[in-house]
């Protein structure tokens, strides 16, 4: 019986400029929204109108935060599943047998623009959670650039779409690792049986 082959992995692919300009543009607003009570603050002036802008200025910071601890950074396809590594959140684990198929997701570049009916988080530090896109249904999104889409189908789970910096490695290394495990896993029930 052979060994189990190690990890492969794949980095997330960088923010593509969609991504990037929405990211920097939130950025850019909470800034604005601190300056009044900057200024203030070097007038010397107590307003208490001005902790609106500056709760919101929070907020935002707080969804930036958020937005980049659940950034995909990489994609590992381990002997026998597939994980996707985020900055800070626990990692998401996708077991081989979970798996129905692999493909390409490049008709997919045009979200968030067309066809984009819900979505989470849909451009802050990529694209994370759960989204509804027409015609496609529910899908689970963790990627950051949208021209190097996966689509991951699962037999009783929403698709999950990813961004791997090389996506056709990706997908021969993950079909080829599956291919693996389920020889191994054959190989295993066969000696199992042998031995009864």
């Amino acid at each position: 019986m052979s060994l189990p082959s190690s990890p492969i992995r794949f980095a997330a692919a960088p923010l593509d400029e969609y991504a990037g300009k929405v990211t920097y543009g939130l950025a850019y607003v909470g800034g604005l929204l601190v300056l009044p009570q900057f200024f203030a603050y070097l007038a010397n002036l107590r307003w208490s109108g001005l902790q609106v802008p500056l709760g919101l200025a929070a907020a935002l910071a707080l969804f930036l935060l958020l937005s980049y601890a659940f950034q995909p950074k990489a994609y590992r396809i381990d002997p026998d599943r597939l994980v996707i590594e985020r900055r800070w959140a626990p990692a998401i684990r996708i077991p081989f047998e979970q798996i129905s198929g692999v493909s390409t997701a490049t008709a997919l570049a045009d979200m968030p623009r067309f066809g984009l009916r819900f979505a989470f988080n849909a451009g802050v530090f990529g694209y994370q959670g759960p989204f509804r896109l027409d015609p496609y249904g529910r899908v689970t999104l963790f990627a950051t650039n949208r021209q190097r889409l996966v689509a991951i189908a699962r037999y009783d789970a929403p698709v999950v779409i990813i961004s791997p910096d090389r996506p056709r490695d990706f997908i021969a290394a993950l079909n080829e690792q599956r291919l693996a495990s389920a020889t191994r896993q054959m190989h295993e029930s066969m000696e199992v049986s042998n031995a009864l």
